[in-house]
């Protein structure tokens, strides 16, 4: 399955623009737009964004919940401030989404001695999979640090 479809709460903000969330079990934060058509797209991309995340670590993903405007706005102190919303679903063909914004190749010159060029192209190594491999081992190892010291 490609397109995933969740419920988000479009908070309309007093200075114009709107405060968008999504429920916490799928992304711990939100995102804004100055416009609907402006928050929808930033809403896509959150959402691309946690479900990748969501991938990345092999994690279930949550079920889609049942929103409610009036217990956001409770839930975020803004009761007494005259906070308005509604709740649109999200949708994201994430295959496309990450083929173009995740998975797009970009080039990358690189600097190495010659004697390991010569010999890589000997044994005919692909230079291309060794860093990708690389850089996603120390990725990794350097996120494992990370999270051990915050």
């Amino acid at each position: 399955m490609s397109v995933y479809t969740y419920p988000a709460i479009f908070l309309e903000e007093p200075e114009g623009g709107y405060s968008i969330m999504f429920q916490s079990s799928l992304i711990g934060g939100g995102t804004q737009g100055a416009t609907i058509e402006e928050g929808m797209e930033m809403a896509m991309e959150l959402l691309a964004i946690a479900l990748e995340m969501f991938f990345e670590e092999n994690k279930k993903l949550p079920k889609p919940e049942k929103l409610s405007v009036e217990d956001t706005i409770k839930k975020l102190g803004l009761e007494d401030q005259g906070y308005k919303g509604f709740i649109n679903y999200v949708s994201v063909d994430y295959e496309s989404y990450a083929k173009e914004h995740f998975r797009k190749s970009i080039k990358k010159t690189v600097t190495i001695p010659k004697r390991l060029d010569t010999k890589a192209k000997k044994l005919g190594l692909n230079f291309s999979q060794i860093l990708q491999e690389g850089l996603t081992k120390a990725i990794k190892k350097k996120e494992k640090a990370m999270k051990k010291v915050g």
